[in-house]
């Protein structure tokens, strides 16, 4: 893609002001019920994108009226379903390249990364969708909700409703305020796909309108979330109220870790650096850990690597503050700075809200510093490195929520003993430098809780 397609209006990107300015709901892109709206900013210099509304409770009744009258005639048989479904995971493929541009305007990312990206989440989409319809005890085809999170949005919406909409169920997405367009993106190709109207709705606006409204409802079938611990316990004690399944996934969760037998640094140091760059969702690395044994020269390959990536993007200052303030308690906890941590006072900086790769010796695992990164949400291109010596050790220091959701990344020859470690234990080089469409494809779907 040369700098001209990059440079190219938000218009031409498979969607235009009339679509990322409005709702969409029962096949149609309508205005909310009151006249609120807001800017949606490029994080990487915090120029104006679009405008999305700001909806509430009125516009999610709309579209679960809606999403309710969509689940009879054709979206009812599972054949006709299923082909609409694989010509949309088509459409979603053909459009690579401009849902990677949409995605890199909204969330800051580099065009490479947001490509591989959607590359990745397409082959996930293809994964579910050759799993068949899933059996999991969930209720008879209903309207789910689905609440997203802003690190990666087109992975999140494609990942969270494909299962949901596999079903048989119509869904209602409220995406983040903060990575608002991709939804769009992806519900225009669902309209153009063929899908009936109703089947998919997209209703923006902030967690504490639409969010909470979708919460509290008692009539979805299931409830889909993206998210932190907090917001995941937030829907958990509203679901024991309404009697909502929830399906949620803990962003944060993945972990590398490198074994004494592990014999080229380069191979996993390109691995830990692209899971830093994108920072956020199924490909993010928050935490790498390294054998006491491990040769010398990883680590140094490892920080060369980071030291040479560009600042990564965070969707507002606010979030950039509240990670240089978590990178802030693990030091006074004992750890170690060794790259990055600070935002240097340049334009390049100044403009946006970029994040320099930062890397922190939490030291043993079990030392205060690494028990206190298991208590503090995952933020920002922040990598914590902690070493290890015995594998149960390890596993039991991993037991933070977050980690029953994500990959664990495994590099060298000998591999743990089966349910030592939590999550999804894969070798590091099957896997580099993203999770395998088998890898994210069960794991994006979600887990009731």
């Amino acid at each position: 893609m040369n700098a001209a397609t990059l440079d190219q209006p938000l218009t031409a990107i498979l969607a235009g002001d009339e679509h990322f300015g409005r709702n969409f709901i029962g096949g149609k892109w309508v205005f909310p019920a009151a006249p609120y709206d807001f800017e949606i900013r490029n994080p990487a210099d915090s120029t104006v994108t679009t405008v999305v509304p700001l909806s509430s409770r009125f516009d999610v009744d709309r579209a679960v009226a809606t999403a309710r009258t969509a689940l009879g005639g054709t979206w009812s048989r599972e054949l006709a379903r299923t082909r609409l479904l694989l010509t949309l995971v088509d459409s979603l493929n053909a459009n690579r390249e401009p849902l990677a541009l949409l995605q890199s305007r909204e969330t800051g990312l580099s065009f490479d990364d947001s490509f591989a990206a959607v590359s990745a989440t397409v082959a996930a989409a293809r994964a579910i969708l050759s799993h068949g319809t899933p059996q999991d005890g969930a209720r008879s085809a209903g309207v789910t909700g689905h609440v997203l999170c802003w690190g990666l949005p087109l992975t999140d919406v494609v990942t969270s409703t494909l299962p949901a909409l596999l079903r048989g169920n119509t869904v209602v997405v409220k995406p983040s305020l903060r990575g608002p367009l991709s939804a769009v993106a992806f519900a225009r190709l669902a309209q153009d796909c063929g899908l009936p109207p109703g089947v998919v709705n997209i209703v923006q606006g902030t967690g504490t309108d639409v969010g909470a409204e979708l919460f509290s409802r008692r009539d979805l079938a299931a409830l889909y979330l993206r998210g932190g611990e907090r917001t995941i316990e937030h829907a958990r004690r509203a679901g024991q109220r309404t009697g909502v399944p929830l399906h949620a996934v803990n962003g944060g969760g993945n972990v590398c870790v490198i074994g004494p037998d592990q014999p080229d640094a380069d191979a996993p140091a390109a691995a830990v650096a692209a899971g830093v760059r994108v920072h956020s969702g199924p490909f993010g690395l928050p935490l790498l850990a390294v054998h006491r044994d491990t040769p010398a020269s990883v680590l140094p390959a490892v920080l060369a690597r980071l030291a040479a990536t560009s600042p990564a993007p965070l969707p507002t200052d606010p979030v950039r503050n509240r990670s240089l303030a978590r990178t802030g308690a693990l030091v006074d906890a004992g750890a170690t700075l060794l790259l990055g941590g600070h935002v240097p006072d340049d334009i390049e900086h100044r403009m946006g809200w970029r994040l320099p790769a930062t890397a922190l010796l939490l030291h043993a695992a079990g030392s205060p510093a690494a028990r206190r990164e298991q208590e503090l949400a995952p933020l920002g291109p922040v990598l914590g490195i902690l070493t290890w010596t015995d594998w149960a050790d390890l596993g039991e220091h991993l037991r933070a929520p977050r980690h029953a959701d994500g990959t664990i990344a495994v590099w060298g020859a000998c591999l743990p003993p089966a349910g030592t470690l939590p999550g999804r234990v894969v070798h590091g080089p099957d896997t580099s430098p993203w999770p395998s469409a088998d890898v994210l494809a069960p794991a994006w779907t979600g887990q009731g809780r």
